[in-house]
């Protein structure tokens, strides 16, 4: 996992921990977004993170509905938090 200076940034200003963001881009579930891959930790990626841990379970569960954006090279481009619904 490769962090831009950009999504390092945003991540910090988002309040998402880089542990977060690392759950993220491993179990996130993918969509495809504006010609880039969007990550995004819902409730199947929690559980599978989770991996039956309820601790770990309810520490994602706070992060539940953040996202982030992957470029070529697998490199992450910027993390956030989704406020509004997806748009399909």
């Amino acid at each position: 996992m490769q962090l831009t200076r950009h999504a390092e940034y945003r991540a910090r200003k988002r309040c998402l921990p880089l542990d977060v963001v690392a759950t993220i881009y491993e179990f996130g579930t993918p969509r495809h977004s504006r010609g880039a891959a969007s990550l995004t930790l819902d409730r199947q990626a929690i559980d599978l993170a989770a991996d039956g841990d309820r601790t770990r379970r309810d520490r994602l569960g706070r992060y539940c509905g953040a996202y982030v954006i992957v470029g070529d090279g697998d490199q992450i481009i910027t993390a956030a938090r989704r406020t509004r619904r997806f748009r399909q």
